[in-house]
């Protein structure tokens, strides 16, 4: 018998095995899964992680019962199969209402109502139970329905809260959305039979494709976890737990950022220290609540009204932090002076007891480029002293090398800033 050489054509008729393409999409899911329910019992007060952790694990069981349907009854198997699946996504849209802490009064319905509506169909519609194509319809609409909500959902927070992992999100459960969209008039097209395990080409890429778009989906969410965690812990250490302002570090790190703008290095800003007068007897005739409510609205009332570009914190104790760039000491000169005008008047109480609050100032004009921040904290702390052993409740201000004096010549600056558009430095004094 003469010997033939092989084809090496591609057969894509069997290219995609319907029976391991689930046995993967399941086992993917019980992974998945597993590693949600860890997450969910280390904060088992976030509700976002509940409900992912049931939705993931509804979908275990969805793709469990659809395994069966060669032994199972049909309403088992195919019935609450895809039920679960439904509902599988419609808890992963609760959790994504959760995790942007929005109202979940009457979305309990909506979550369940897609799976509720294919049991009705599969138990009161004789036809759709057996026909193939019918059920691929009505399937395919059903869970285009549950995954475009996932996607609105994510998108919505997304607007206010913009994580980058979301992009990724909206991008699966997108895709996701449009791939059974584009399901849906197929077995209208090419009618699906399986054969062996294999079905249309179409029917096999697109269950790949959920495959991958599941996977991607899952990435997804635990990256939006762990960025939204992540954040938290870096404000938690750059924000001061009292007064909700910039620590020190922060600070610091806020007024270097600002001096590294091409617009906001040149000569004239303002660096301030601001200590609240005698607090010490505050805490000692009150208590330290009443200094703790006495330093809040302290710093309510100055991080309140710096205008844009301002920088404030709390740098240690009684004692805050103010950055004013050129061109805001330009526009407003008098500032640091109606600061320290306005916090005589406030009217602070605690317990009903009136705490009468000043506060004292040290400020330094920077010179322009390259500033030592340390050596400008220095001298805005010996203008501080000066204001203390003043009598207090006052501004001093102290000159750094090569910097703009502070007194009349801000009013000049203002006027210099105003005439030249080009932002010439004007030498110093």
């Amino acid at each position: 018998m003469p010997w033939s050489r092989p084809s090496r054509g591609l057969n894509l008729d069997h290219l995609f095995h319907i029976p391991t393409l689930s046995l993967c999409l399941s086992a993917a899911c019980i992974t998945v899964s597993v590693f949600v329910t860890l997450l969910w019992n280390e904060d088992r007060a976030d509700r976002a992680l509940a409900f992912w952790t049931l939705g993931f694990w509804a979908g275990c069981v969805g793709l469990a019962l659809l395994s069966l349907r060669d032994v199972a009854p049909p309403i088992v198997a195919l019935g609450f199969g895809n039920a679960f699946s439904l509902w599988s996504l419609g808890l992963v849209w609760l959790g994504c209402l959760a995790f942007d802490r929005r109202q979940l009064r009457f979305s309990f319905l909506k979550a369940f109502a897609c799976g509720g509506i294919w049991l009705i169909c599969f138990e009161l519609w004789p036809r759709f139970a057996v026909d193939l194509n019918m059920r691929i319809v009505v399937c395919s609409v059903l869970f285009f329905i549950s995954s475009f909500m996932v996607t609105v959902a994510i998108w919505q927070g997304y607007r206010h809260d913009p994580l980058p992992a979301r992009r990724l999100a909206i991008f699966a459960f997108g895709g996701h959305a449009l791939v059974y969209l584009i399901r849906t008039p197929m077995p209208l097209l090419e009618p699906v039979t399986l054969s062996g395990g294999f079905g249309p080409n179409w029917f096999g890429l697109i269950m790949f494709i959920y495959f991958v778009q599941g996977l991607v989906g899952v990435l997804a969410i635990f990256a939006m976890v762990y960025e939204r965690t992540l954040r938290a812990h870096k404000l938690a250490s750059e924000i001061d737990f009292l007064t909700a302002v910039p620590n020190r570090r922060a600070f610091l790190l806020a007024v270097e950022r600002s001096r590294q703008r091409p617009d906001e290095s040149g000569a004239g800003a303002v660096l301030a220290l601001v200590d609240a007068d005698h607090f010490k007897a505050i805490n000692d005739t009150h208590g330290h609540a009443a200094g703790d409510a006495a330093l809040v609205a302290l710093a309510t009332f100055l991080s309140g009204r710096l205008p844009k570009g301002g920088v404030f914190g709390r740098l240690g104790g009684e004692e805050f932090g103010i950055y004013l760039p050129a061109r805001q000491v330009a526009a407003d000169p008098d500032l640091l002076e109606r600061l320290r005008m306005g916090v005589g008047t406030l009217d602070i109480r605690h317990a009903d007891m009136a705490l009468p609050v000043t506060i004292s100032l040290g400020a330094v004009r920077l010179a322009s480029g390259d500033v030592d921040l340390s050596m400008a904290l220095a001298a805005a702390d010996r203008a501080l002293y000066a204001s203390k052993e003043a009598g207090r409740d006052r501004l001093s201000w102290a000159e750094q090398p090569g910097a703009e004096p502070p007194t009349a010549q801000l009013h000049a600056l203002s006027q210099q800033l105003a005439g030249d558009t080009r932002g010439k430095e004007r030498p110093a004094a």
